[in-house]
């Protein structure tokens, strides 16, 4: 298959937007040998692919000067607009530095741009902004070009986003929308969110250039103790899809629990989490949502943890279709609350209240 690009221009990172629809995502973690994608090296002897657990793999065994070579149809089937603004984001693993080149389109109008990634020696999200497409394009693809990288790289995830917000007319489900971030990234001392310890000899919290340092010295037994309020200010709806998602540093496996809601209405999934030695993003879904809750939060609760968790980001979701809980289950957190001394009150109760055999501060 012949390739085509119509231009060459420098990459623009992480550019902000306030506004961002997923329109195509794939995942080929666990992907088999007769399920790759197609992938085309210049000479096949300069590199082969397969199936791995963690993704498609890689290999390129000598740098022909051709960044394009090889390239990997990482993902298809969904529709671009002119003028609108794009990012796709690949989750991988690279096994050097060097120049990655992502193209995007279809065989008719498509656009790349080439731009140096380090390898961090783990996964990364390497982003790519596509501003202003330069025409409208049917059935488009991503392609992963990744010559200049000697060694496996390992594909695991790529999504697109239009910026926009709009939905682009993708083959894929549009319409999942942030309705709520926070980057803890460089947090002050004096700006820390509530964070509270059932009892503050068992860790303390901290700010950290990466992010919000949460330390526990010892597992209670409760999962929920810390919990750290890591974003605040957004509205629910009842019957709603929602998703989380956490961008942390964990210090070894556990139990994580993930609680969304306001004082009133909340609710909690908890769920098994490896750690990765690394940044990872951690993701939870709430399907459904069972009432609507104004001024929501988002409860990072990790007292399984042992060691310190550094917290680097959060983000929730609206979700545009229907969507199932991984590997979570649920834990209603809206029954009545009592004061310390055993007495029922209501959502208007100031200072400490217990609420399904938990404790906790309400404002």
């Amino acid at each position: 298959m012949k390739k085509i690009f119509t231009l060459v221009a420098m990459a623009m990172m992480a550019v902000g937007a306030n506004a961002q629809t997923l329109i195509a995502e794939k995942d080929w973690s666990g992907v088999a040998d007769d399920a790759l994608p197609w992938i085309q090296f210049a000479d096949p002897a300069n590199g082969s692919a397969k199936g791995g657990a963690d993704g498609i793999e890689i290999t390129v065994t000598e740098d022909v000067g051709q960044l394009w070579q090889p390239q990997a149809n990482v993902l298809e089937g969904f529709d671009l607009a002119v003028d609108e603004n794009y990012k796709v984001v690949i989750t991988a693993k690279l096994p050097c530095d060097g120049q990655l080149q992502v193209n995007m389109g279809d065989w008719g109008v498509n656009f790349q741009y080439d731009f140096p990634v380090t390898a961090t020696g783990d996964f990364q999200d390497i982003e790519v902004e596509f501003p202003e497409y330069g025409g409208d394009a049917t059935g488009a693809h991503v392609l992963f070009q990744c010559g200049n990288f000697v060694g496996t790289s390992i594909v695991k995830s790529v999504k697109v986003y239009n910026m926009s917000g709009e939905p682009g007319g993708g083959g894929e489900p549009a319409g999942d929308e942030v309705i709520a971030e926070k980057d803890w990234t460089g947090v002050a001392a004096d700006a820390l969110p509530w964070i509270q310890f059932a009892d503050p000899a068992n860790g303390s919290a901290a700010a950290d250039a990466d992010g919000i340092a949460i330390t526990v010295t010892e597992d209670v037994g409760q999962l929920w103790q810390p919990q750290a309020n890591i974003v605040e200010g957004f509205d629910l709806a009842v019957d709603e899809n929602y998703k989380v998602i956490v961008n942390a540093k964990l210090p070894c496996d556990g139990q994580l629990q993930i609680n969304m809601g306001d004082w009133g209405v909340n609710f909690q999934y908890d769920f098994a989490v490896a750690a990765t030695g690394d940044f990872q993003d951690i993701e939870c879904e709430f399907p459904e949502y069972g009432g609507d809750a104004t001024g929501a939060h988002v409860l990072f609760q990790c007292g399984n943890f042992v060691g310190t968790t550094i917290v680097k980001s959060v983000k929730v979701l609206h979700l545009g279709g229907g969507s199932g809980i991984k590997n979570v289950k649920a834990a209603k957190a809206n029954s009545a609350r009592y004061n310390l001394a055993g007495q029922k009150v209501d959502a208007s109760y100031k200072g400490i209240v217990i609420q399904d055999g938990k404790k906790f501060i309400q404002k």
